[in-house]
């Protein structure tokens, strides 16, 4: 959200404030002070910020009250969680600040009837990926990505999606290039649509895929802003299996049922 000549414009501004308040709270609330907020008129700093419900609570109603959508984005190593980031802002590589060490970028996203919100996408590195999932997730979507190009990928992105507490899609990443058969007992739209999630998204990270990039973005945006929602369309994978042995069950009385019959006969 720069210009042509690389500055700042005010809706890049506005995306920084918005990502500095999610980081560094005290430090905005400092930044509210030097800018004469805590005058008398307008009161202490604290009238500025408005406090969201807890993000169970909007899983509950499934629709969230937020403007500002946070979504881990997490994936074995190699699958492209960096450059899906960088497509949020269109660029190819970002400099990471050694001061953080966090791979993060905002963006205000444009999605469903002219409704915006601010879209925040942080690439969980496996130093933070198991505190993170010991919390279940504790963002507003999770954003699973596997290699399409890589039997093996697949299999490991389930076995994090299955410790998530938090609404998730799967994207399969390097679509522009020749996908292969995952090394797993299900495909990954078989697979979602059995564990109860949104059919899975397929993502190519060229830069003239600007415009499907967007829709993915978008979509994301929706399924955070209307959490499970897509998710309750489906059957869970739990009550799947309960089904399929229940019916094996009765298959397998009814075959036994009808040769006992026989051998009355």
């Amino acid at each position: 959200m720069t210009s042509e000549m690389g500055w700042l414009t005010q809706e890049g501004y506005e995306a920084l404030w918005t990502l500095n308040m999610l980081l560094y709270p005290e430090h905005t609330m400092e930044y509210l002070g030097y800018l004469g907020y805590n005058s008398d008129t307008r009161g202490n700093q604290l009238t500025a910020v408005q406090v969201t419900p807890p993000r169970h609570d909007d899983f509950k109603r499934q629709v969230s009250s937020r403007n500002v959508l946070l979504s881990y984005v997490f994936g074995p190593k190699g699958c492209g969680k960096s450059c899906f980031i960088n497509r949020l802002i269109k660029k190819g590589e970002i400099e990471i600040s050694p001061e953080t060490d966090r791979h993060i970028c905002i963006n205000k996203i444009r999605y469903q009837a002219q409704q915006e919100k601010y879209f925040i996408l942080q690439e969980v590195c496996a130093s933070d990926q198991e505190e993170i999932l010991e919390r279940g997730g504790d963002c507003d979507l999770a954003i699973v990505l596997y290699d399409t190009s890589r039997q093996d990928s697949f299999s490991k992105a389930v076995e994090i999606q299955e410790r998530l507490d938090v609404p998730s899609v799967f994207i399969g990443m390097k679509s522009d290039k020749s996908s292969v058969k995952q090394d797993y007992d299900y495909t990954p739209e078989q697979y979602s649509q059995m564990a109860g999630l949104p059919p899975p998204l397929f993502f190519s990270a060229m830069p003239d895929r600007e415009s499907a990039q967007l829709k993915i973005f978008q979509t994301c945006v929706l399924f955070a802003s209307h959490p499970f929602q897509q998710q309750s369309q489906s059957m869970p994978l739990s009550k799947i299996i309960t089904t399929s042995a229940a019916v094996a069950v009765a298959g397998m009385a009814a075959f036994f049922l009808f040769k006992y019959v026989r051998r009355g006969r």
